[in-house]
């Protein structure tokens, strides 16, 4: 697949919904990852474009997962258009409150930047989380000129720059390690990455949250998925992300098409 040309990258909001989950198990947020929040609370869909608002992306709600290929007791939240922009992408946390969030070494910035979706040129969008227990998966599914580079900031993540130290006040210091997940071959490319969180509790307890992070394209719309479950100790199945993520691909592409 041709690489893409760079485009300014969005803050890294999935990452900061990981990096509260973490901070929540330290006590030191009242937040965990994929617990519903000003972004993951409302339960509107994706506005569709009108003559007031010509600008809305197009609502492409219609090709996220149904509830059932998230398994039984999940509870899934819409994700409106206008909120997930607004917020810059983020699923499960307020970029505000990790707005002092630093990377070491600073060239590692583009790949954390890179775990999540450009919201660059969208021209169609739909987003929704799904909480099974402790389990959230963000769900997001964007069109637009920009999507192919998403997955290249992904697969770039591992190459380079595999681990690097991030800094914000409410989690402290902790490093990011990202490490090879293995997917299917789906449509126009796919690519996946554990990302794991490592710091210290206030306790002195070590911490470790794994961040299953999967992409596939489909032409000018890409899917992307977000596992995390800061209470799991790392437990998920690995092979887990790569059936939801072929699910997901080809669920858009047979309801969109």
């Amino acid at each position: 697949m041709a690489t893409a040309p760079r485009h300014r990258r969005r803050p890294a909001g999935i990452l900061a919904a990981g990096l509260l989950g973490v901070a929540a198990l330290a006590g030191c947020s009242s937040e965990v990852a994929g617990t519903a929040s000003p972004v993951a609370s409302v339960s509107s869909p994706v506005p569709a474009p009108t003559t007031a608002n010509p600008g809305a992306p197009e609502d492409l709600s219609a090709g996220l997962l149904p509830a059932e290929a998230f398994g039984p007791g999940t509870e899934v939240t819409p994700v409106t258009g206008e909120q997930l922009l607004a917020q810059q992408g983020q699923l499960g946390g307020g970029l505000g409150e990790l707005a002092d969030l630093t990377v070491t070494p600073p060239e590692c910035a583009p790949a954390v930047e890179g775990v999540q979706p450009r919201l660059d040129d969208v021209t169609g969008l739909a987003a929704q989380t799904a909480q099974t227990g402790s389990t959230a998966v963000a769900e997001v599914l964007v069109a637009g000129p920009s999507v192919a580079g998403s997955l290249d900031d992904l697969d770039r993540s591992l190459a380079d720059c595999p681990r690097a130290t991030i800094t914000a006040p409410q989690i402290g210091t902790a490093t990011v390690t990202f490490t090879p997940l293995e997917v299917p071959d789906l449509g126009d490319g796919s690519a996946a990455r554990t990302m794991t969180l490592s710091l210290t509790a206030p306790d002195g307890s070590p911490l470790t949250v794994p961040v299953q992070l999967g992409m596939a394209l489909d032409g000018d719309r890409l899917v992307s998925l977000t596992v995390t479950d800061p209470a799991g100790g790392g437990s998920e199945d690995p092979a887990a992300l790569g059936r939801l993520l072929q699910q997901a691909h080809d669920h858009q592409h047979t309801a969109l098409d």
